[in-house]
C-alpha cells in the first residue's frame, strides 16, 4: 500500500467510527505513530476537519460527509468471498440481511466492476453434504445479537449433548465467537450462576426479555482468554501412510490444530499444534491403519490407553 491508498484508508477509518486513536491507525497499518501524525496533516491540509483531543483520539467534525468511495475490484470481490461463507455459517435471516447489503455495494460499483463480479461468482462454490446440517437453526442468530447489544437476558431451549435432554435456560448474553468448526454462545447462566458456552446450532428456541442484566460483565475477550487459557500446547507430526486416507484426514485436519504439510522419502507429513492430547488421539484412532505417530511419544501412550478402554 503506498501512501495515497494509505492516506485515503486513514480517511475511511475516520467515516467509518466515531473516534479512532492513533495507536489503533498505527496499528491497522502497520506504521508509526510519528508517520500517523504526518497523515493526519495531511489530511487536514486538504481541508478534511478533524478533531484531535490528546488521550481521546481523532475524529471528523459532526455533520461533516464525503461523497462515497468507490470499492475496487478486489475489495468487491473480497465481499463476494465473504457473502458465499456467510451463506454456509448464518441463518435465514442474517444471510438476507447480508444479500441486501451486497446489493447496496454492487449498486456503487460501476458496470465493468458489476460485470466482472458476476462473471467471478462461478469461481467460487461451496460444497454442502446432505448428511451435515446447517448448524444453526432457522433465525435465532438476529434476536441473540440484538439482545447482546442492548444487554438483554433472553430464555433459551437448548438441547444438552452430555445427557441428551432439553434444558430452559435463562442467560445474559456476552458475546459469540467461533471455534473447531462451530459458532458458540457464551453467556451468564442463572440456572448455573456461572459462564457457560452453549453451542449456537442446539438453541433450539429463543425467547427476547425485557429485564436487563443484573450483573456487569467482562468484555468477552477477558472471559475467552479466562475460560480458554491454555498453558501447555503439543507439537504433534503424523506420517500419513497410505494417500486414499488423506481425504478423510484433510476433511477434519484444521479443526485440531493443522499447522503444515511436507513430503519425505514419498510420505506426507502433517504437523499439528494441539492443547488437548485426548481430543486429538481420539480423532486419530479414526485412521490410525493409515497412518503412524511421529512425535509425541505421550500421544502414542494416550491413543493406546484409548484402544484399552475400548476393547471389547
Amino acid at each position: 500500500m503506498n501512501r495515497l491508498e494509505r492516506i485515503s484508508a486513514i480517511l475511511v477509518s475516520l467515516q467509518s467510527r466515531n473516534v479512532i486513536t492513533a495507536g489503533q491507525i498505527a496499528e491497522r497499518f502497520g506504521i508509526s505513530m510519528r508517520t500517523v501524525y504526518r497523515d493526519i496533516r495531511v489530511l487536514e491540509e486538504a481541508g478534511v476537519p478533524i478533531c484531535g483531543e490528546a488521550g481521546l483520539g481523532y475524529s471528523l467534525v459532526q455533520g461533516f460527509k464525503l461523497p462515497p468511495l468507490m470499492f475496487s475490484t478486489e475489495e468487491a470481490i473480497a465481499f463476494l468471498m465473504a457473502e458465499k461463507l456467510v451463506s454456509n455459517q448464518s441463518d435465514g435471516d442474517t444471510l438476507e440481511l447480508y444479500r441486501s447489503g451486497m446489493d447496496k455495494i454492487r449498486a456503487v460499483l460501476k458496470t465493468a466492476e458489476k460485470n466482472i463480479l458476476e462473471d467471478f461468482d462461478q469461481h467460487i462454490q461451496l460444497i454442502e453434504f446432505h448428511n451435515s446440517p446447517r448448524q444453526e437453526p432457522a433465525n435465532i442468530l438476529q434476536p441473540l445479537l440484538k439482545a447482546i447489544l442492548d444487554k438483554k437476558a433472553i430464555t433459551i431451549q437448548y438441547f444438552a449433548a452430555y445427557n441428551n435432554q432439553l434444558t430452559n435456560r435463562t442467560v445474559e448474553p456476552q458475546g459469540i465467537f467461533y471455534m473447531t468448526g462451530s459458532w458458540y454462545l457464551l453467556a451468564w447462566c442463572k440456572l448455573r450462576s456461572d459462564y457457560r458456552t452453549f453451542n449456537l446450532g442446539r438453541i433450539c428456541s429463543l425467547i427476547a426479555g425485557d429485564s436487563g442484566f443484573e450483573k456487569e460483565h467482562p468484555s468477552l475477550k477477558i472471559l475467552i482468554d479466562t475460560l480458554y487459557c491454555v498453558h501447555t500446547t503439543y507439537k504433534i507430526r503424523i506420517k500419513i501412510l497410505e494417500n486414499d486416507a488423506l481425504h478423510r484426514i484433510n476433511w477434519g485436519k484444521y479443526a485440531y490444530g493443522f499447522c503444515d504439510e511436507t513430503e519425505e522419502n514419498g510420505y506426507i507429513i502433517q504437523t499439528y499444534k494441539t492443547d488437548s492430547l485426548d481430543y486429538f488421539a481420539r480423532w486419530y484412532l479414526s485412521f490410525a491403519d493409515k497412518a503412524t505417530i511421529l512425535e509425541p511419544e505421550e500421544l502414542r501412550v494416550v491413543a493406546r490407553e484409548l484402544v484399552e478402554k475400548i476393547k471389547l
